[in-house]
């Protein structure tokens, strides 16, 4: 039976993620210097053996992290929480950091979100990426919110320089939701594109997608999407690299249901660098029919690792560093992370452990 909104499931997470920005918590919580915290270097150097050994890898083309600013015992973590988050708790994951933000959200006096200052100025041993989120729960596309998105983009590549900055999250998203003002966004994207390469030569631009919606496999959800491929076209020349959100149980009930070429049909439509920004699989049951565990985190850890090697994904994900107490969509990404909320790691971080010792290539 069809539950009440879940047409809005697929956006659900991106919504949290601005949820979170506007949380001014994590602002208000500045790291002391003498405090004395591990220095993490790499989660993979006490991995085990026997697992590495069970990887059907033995080589990622992909770096490793994840995305969201949820600590320990979100939302109502202590001061403590934070400052533990700031120093290790993003980089156990891998070191790479996905800072998904609208571009309005808590702007300081340099036009940028404060989230983006945090994740450069206050956190430890990550490799921050910035995901400026268009939000279609906003309304149509319009010339104003264009000026946000360009005026927050070039403050952030004019004083931090990013590696990677994204000018959208989930951008199909937004075109299935705003269809009539979509061609704006893409012309102030394709312009703002242009704008930071003046300021930051060297910063990677990309535009993000939501995969299973852009495939049209979301059964589950409620409702059903033809599948809009052709949208990347948009943005043709205009993006560095190309960026999904992939979260097979909108569509798929078991691990083992998933096809074994779930991705490939990506390297079909583009031939860009390939980063997963965001997915997993819940560690109990869903709703919807889900068949949630901790083995079966395992198991989609494992046969995700392969598809994205196999496509040669070159970062890789997992979102939200805690699981946290949402409660949104029937709580379907509240059991989602490789940590409890209480912050005790749940056995797929030791295979999550295990594919940061493999080689880099």
């Amino acid at each position: 039976m069809k539950t009440p909104k879940t047409n809005l499931v697929i956006i659900t997470l991106l919504l949290v993620l601005l949820f979170i920005s506007i949380d001014c918590k994590n602002n208000n919580v500045s790291p002391v210097s003498g405090d004395n915290y591990p220095n993490v270097d790499s989660i993979g150097i006490d991995a085990d053996p026997t697992i590495v050994a069970k990887l059907p890898i033995a080589s990622r083309s992909f770096r490793m992290g994840t995305a969201g600013f949820v600590p320990d015992n979100y939302p109502n973590s202590s001061d403590a929480d934070w400052k533990y988050f700031y120093y290790t708790g993003a980089s156990l994951y891998g070191g790479e950091f996905g800072v998904h933000v609208s571009p309005t959200a808590n702007l300081n006096s340099e036009g940028i979100p404060s989230q983006v200052v945090t994740a450069y100025e206050s956190m430890r041993n990550i490799e921050p990426y910035v995901a400026l989120a268009v939000s279609p729960d906003e309304g149509p596309f319009t010339i104003q919110r264009g000026e946000e998105l360009k005026s927050a983009a070039i403050a952030i590549a004019k004083k931090y320089k990013p590696g990677i900055l994204s000018l959208g999250v989930e951008s199909n998203s937004l075109y299935l939701a705003q269809q009539s003002s979509f061609d704006l966004y893409v012309q102030y994207v394709r312009e703002i594109y242009d704008s930071i390469k003046v300021v930051s030569p060297n910063t990677q631009v990309m535009n993000n997608f939501q995969l299973d919606r852009m495939k049209g496999a979301t059964a589950l959800t409620g409702e059903n999407y033809v599948p809009n491929w052709d949208l990347i076209n948009k943005f043709s020349g205009k993006m560095d690299l190309i960026s999904f959100t992939v979260y097979p149980f909108l569509n798929y009930k078991t691990v083992d249901s998933i096809p074994d070429n779930y991705l490939d049909e990506i390297r079909s439509h583009t031939s860009l660098p390939v980063i997963i920004t965001e997915t997993g699989w819940p560690s109990v049951n869903l709703s919807s029919g889900v068949a949630g565990s901790d083995s079966a985190q395992i198991n989609y850890m494992l046969k995700l690792i392969k598809m994205a090697d196999g496509i040669n994904v070159k970062i890789l994900n997992w979102v939200l560093p805690h699981d946290a107490n949402f409660g949104v969509a029937g709580g379907i990404f509240d059991h989602i992370s490789l940590f409890k909320n209480d912050g005790t790691a749940k056995p797929a971080y030791e295979y999550w452990k295990a594919v940061n010792s493999l080689p880099f290539q």
